[in-house]
């Protein structure tokens, strides 16, 4: 039940933001109003509200896509992972195709948004991001890499104060023994000298 919800509260995303996208564009479906008399006016159109304006709603695209991936991701780990016995499969089916289905119309709606319904001014929107995509990626790559090199010198180091307080340990131990040994073997000779 909690799948379909977040299915449904996603399609439900999708569609208020393609309807903005209507609206936006003036793609919206409705034939126009017959009006009685033709009077044209000047809008001023601030260009910088207009591309802002899309870039939030793209963000909010990308969300919605991002939120679905991981909750069919989470579908599929969970499926693998615990068995529930209780579980209806065609049910179970049923919902990951159908949040497949909504990841694949999400996707061509960004991409045709992007490519069709954004300003001339924006230009080539679609190719730009997704190559500025492959570089951020490359990027958090990098950093990954970096940030488990950092962990795995820390556990290192961890490691190397270990062994060498061990070392140090069994030093002190094996010492202590000796001074112990000498010493006993000192007061053996001290009596035997006595009598």
């Amino acid at each position: 039940m909690e799948v379909k919800k977040t299915v449904d509260e996603i399609v439900s995303d999708a569609k208020q933001v393609r309807s903005f996208w209507q609206k936006l564009f003036g793609t919206d479906p409705e034939p126009p109003k017959p009006v009685a008399k033709k009077t044209e006016k000047f809008v001023a159109i601030d260009e910088t509200q207009v591309m802002a304006d899309i870039v939030s709603q793209l963000t909010k695209l990308f969300r919605l896509e991002e939120q679905l991936a991981t909750h069919i991701r989470e579908a599929e780990e969970k499926s693998r992972s615990v068995y529930d016995p209780d579980a209806n499969l065609m049910e179970a089916a049923l919902q990951r195709v159908m949040a497949q289905q909504q990841m694949a119309e999400l996707i061509v709606t960004v991409r045709e948004t992007m490519v069709y319904q954004s300003p001339p001014e924006m230009g080539a929107l679609y190719s730009k991001v997704f190559e500025m995509r492959e570089i951020i990626q490359e990027e958090q790559e990098q950093a990954r890499l970096k940030q488990e090199a950092q962990q795995r010198y820390k556990l290192w180091q961890r490691r190397e104060k270990q062994r060498s307080f061990q070392a140090k340990s069994a030093y002190l131990i094996a010492t202590t023994i000796f001074l112990l040994y000498l010493w006993a073997w000192l007061l053996l000779l001290n009596r035997w000298e006595k009598t």
